[in-house]
């Protein structure tokens, strides 16, 4: 079942209850066209992508929290700005200023967890069908399946070695089981329920790399279930990808978007 708060541009969906993507291909804006590259002038005077972020509605974009931080310190909102409309990172689309950076209120940056915010646009962001529009979320019920299908999207890196794109990418990888995937960084203890995990295990080639923070973890409906927080390398065939779970956050995300 799919809920809609059309007055706002939010659609959530009830479903069962800094980093490129690695070994995909390019894609358009108007398969995503949710997706919204986020760029900041943090190291220097030109605003540049670091991370990647998805529409909620014409005046929030959700992303993940550590996206902001260098250190402890969180930036300032007039340091970033959200260009969306554009299969490209660089140009093209609209570029739109940033005016609040809302973070969950426990997020720890050293630790990453609970890594989730929403970010609130000066203006309202004028949507187009197919090229501008609202994604759908996980609602608090969503579950996934063993070894589900999921497909992450993203401006970083391709691989360890490459700089980060300039054109959307995609590529389609598969949920970790989550003891396996906690084993596999060491039974890290932020290994827990808020997130899911995601990669091609014991294969790599295929995953989220640096520059994709941020940006959506899709279901086979374009349901944005998962957010990239980090990894362990790039696409690395030990340690998948670490995604906040949406469904923990739901409650908050669609609270935090409906603020004035």
């Amino acid at each position: 079942m799919k809920l809609s708060l059309l007055f706002i541009g939010i659609f959530i969906a009830h479903c069962k209850g800094e980093v490129r993507i690695a070994g995909g291909e390019v894609t358009t804006i108007n398969q995503y066209p949710f997706a919204a590259a986020l760029l900041t002038n943090v190291d220097g005077a030109a605003f540049i992508q670091r991370c990647g972020g998805s529409i909620l509605s014409r005046s929030a974009i959700l992303s993940v929290a550590s996206c902001f931080y260098t250190g402890d310190q969180v930036h300032q909102a007039r340091n970033w700005r959200a260009r969306v409309g554009s299969s490209y990172s660089a140009s093209g689309g609209t570029i739109y200023f940033i005016r609040q950076i809302n973070i969950y209120s426990t997020f720890e940056p050293t630790s990453t967890r609970y890594d989730v915010a929403v970010l609130r646009t000066t203006f309202d962001m004028v949507f187009q069908p197919g090229v501008v529009e609202a994604a759908f979320i996980a609602g608090r019920s969503y579950s996934f399946s063993p070894n589900q299908e999921v497909r992450a999207i993203g401006w970083g890196e391709g691989s360890n070695t490459e700089e980060p794109t300039t054109q959307l990418r995609h590529v389609d990888i598969w949920v970790v089981d989550q003891q396996l995937c906690a084993s596999r960084y060491n039974n890290d203890p932020n290994i827990d329920e808020n997130v899911v995990c995601a990669g091609w295990i014991d294969v790599g080639v295929k995953g989220q790399c640096p520059g994709d923070n941020g940006s959506p973890l899709l279901d086979s409906n374009n349901t944005v279930v998962g957010i990239f927080s980090w990894a362990q390398g790039c696409a690395d065939l030990i340690h998948p990808g670490v995604n906040t779970r949406v469904s923990a956050f739901t409650s908050w995300i669609v609270a935090t978007a409906l603020q004035p």
